[in-house]
């Protein structure tokens, strides 16, 4: 109000009325579905249009804000030069695996490194509960279903099981549209089929026939074109990503309604599961109730037919102390959250696991995080330990390559003088993209070092030494990378702008959110 972005009556409507949401397919307003959509996104009229008085000053705000934002030629070079520099280097590598093997540790030393990594040893938190769970699979032999309930569920649902027209179909795919309009015309010489698709497309005789195909199992470019043929007609070439398509209409089976004798017996399967869900939601209601009001959980699963099932000391990933995973008689995932957001002594409220399952759990006992015993797993001490001290000589290797090249010994007879290799690079990208042939810890230095200067890293497979010998610069960006660019940086700027107004906002008009009643609320 106080910027005047005040909006008039036309404007909204007008806004309405274009919305594609709410045009049909004449191209024009439709108030059915504009109150469907209305309907299906729990909003009234009104609100829309409260909410679009908000929303449209805001975009034409923003708008007006961001629509001049320009990004000179100059920044467009810089960050396309500075994605596009590549590196060369000589690099060695030093495995884990070239160094010597490492004895084993005194007790002394084992003792001190044990000491210094108790996180190395620590045990999972575990939790030991009762679970009281019901299926539906456990009540569903309870339903009886008639006959007279089974034919008015098939009456209703009759659309439910036609089986929609499919048609078997021949396909011709031929990777141009000149190969295409060959097999046109040699089709409308009077040529087989299956001949030209081999002869002329070159295609595997094993992938012509299609079979029996429903529209939604094609392309809907290729759907409408077969559907639209009768048996024996071939369609014109329609283009897809996987090049030119020549369909031909072998046998038309039309849609078919099964009778109630066919699908008597799938009925009786859906609503016994039906009626199953209905009385588990009710039993679950029923259960979290009496809970919440006081009774033991082993009382309410007696009263309504939970099964009880103990278990004693889980982790978080579902595992026993002795590493094996659990089995549960409902959904492990769901149960064990809940364990894990319960306090000791206390049981949580009536969970659902799954789609056909419910449970609720007591939490009988909590065993916090501790160091093990050294002597439970020593063995894990001592591979630990060997494995830093591998990594610490790998390491010293590395760091007496860098000293050697420093001293004017070229790389790669430094690295022969170890018994190593080594090898010049491809022109390494700043941000490579999947597998490379230096680690990426490496290519990082590269790129902050001088030609000439030697770099050093590790990672869990060993230690990396590489001295940058070249750095490349891209050529001028083309036309389509300018364009890309400029769009790119011209959307980043806006958006950064965008940051900035809001910031500035909130500083002149400070708002405060008490997250402790949303947690309330929510």
């Amino acid at each position: 109000v106080r910027m005047q972005l005040n909006l008039s009556d036309d404007v909204i409507r007008t806004a309405i009325m274009s919305n594609p949401a709410f045009v049909g397919s004449d191209g024009k307003f439709n108030r059915d579905q504009f109150n469907q959509a209305l309907a299906a996104n729990n909003m009234t009229e009104d609100g829309l249009v409260a909410r679009l008085r908000q929303e449209i000053p805001r975009g034409d705000l923003l708008q007006a804000m961001t629509a001049g934002v320009a990004v000179p030629r100059p920044v467009i070079d810089a960050v396309h030069k500075y994605r596009g520099e590549t590196r060369v280097a000589e690099f060695v590598s030093v495995p884990l695996s070239a160094g010597a093997d490492i004895p084993a540790p005194t007790d002394d030393a084992l003792q001190k490194f044990y000491e210094a990594h108790p996180d190395m040893f620590r045990a999972s938190e575990y939790r030991s509960f009762t679970l009281a769970s019901l299926t539906t699979d456990e009540i569903s032999s309870d339903s009886k279903i008639s006959d007279d309930m089974l034919k008015s569920a098939y009456e209703e649902r009759k659309d439910d099981f036609q089986v929609p027209e499919q048609r078997q179909i021949e396909q011709i795919l031929a990777p141009s549209e000149d190969k295409a309009k060959s097999v046109e015309t040699a089709l409308a010489g009077g040529q087989d089929f299956q001949k030209v698709a081999t002869d002329v497309a070159g295609q595997d005789p094993s992938t012509i026939d299609l079979g029996l195909v429903k529209f939604d199992d094609l392309p809907k470019a290729l759907g409408e074109a077969v559907f639209s043929l009768p048996v024996g007609k071939v369609t014109e070439p329609v283009k897809t990503e996987l090049g030119w398509h020549i369909l031909k209409v072998v046998k038309i089976e039309p849609p078919q309604t099964p009778d109630f004798a066919q699908v008597k017996e799938q009925l009786r399967k859906q609503l016994i599961a039906e009626d199953a869900a209905d009385h588990l939601d009710k039993i679950a209601n029923q259960a979290d109730d009496a809970l919440a009001g006081g009774a033991p959980l082993a009382d309410v699963a007696q009263k309504f037919g939970l099964k009880m099932t103990k278990v004693d000391s889980v982790d978080e990933s579902g595992r026993d102390i002795d590493g094996k995973l659990i089995v549960l008689p409902v959904e492990m995932k769901d149960v064990l959250k809940a364990a894990f957001d319960t306090n000791a002594s206390e049981t949580s409220r009536v969970n659902s696991a799954g789609d056909n399952a419910i449970f609720a759990l007591r939490v009988d006992k909590i065993t916090a995080p501790q160091v093990k015993p050294l002597g439970d797993v020593k063995d894990r001490v001592v591979a630990a330990w060997q494995a830093e001290q591998k990594q610490a000589a790998v390491k010293k290797e590395a760091a007496d390559l860098v000293a050697a090249v420093a001293a004017g010994t070229p790389l790669a007879q430094a690295a022969s003088a170890k018994g190593l290799t080594a090898a010049t690079s491809p022109p390494l990208p700043r941000r490579p993209e999947g597998a490379t042939a230096v680690p990426a810890a490496v290519i990082v230095k590269l790129f902050a070092a001088k030609v000439g200067d030697t770099v050093s890293a590790d990672d869990a497979g060993g230690a990396y030494v590489a001295q940058l010998k070249e750095i490349k610069t891209p050529d001028a960006p083309s036309d389509d990378q300018v364009k890309k660019l400029t769009t790119e940086l011209g959307n980043s700027t806006r958006y950064d702008m965008v940051g900035e107004f809001t910031e500035a906002l909130k500083k002149r008009f400070p708002v405060t959110i008490h997250r402790d009643v949303l947690d309330r609320l929510f």
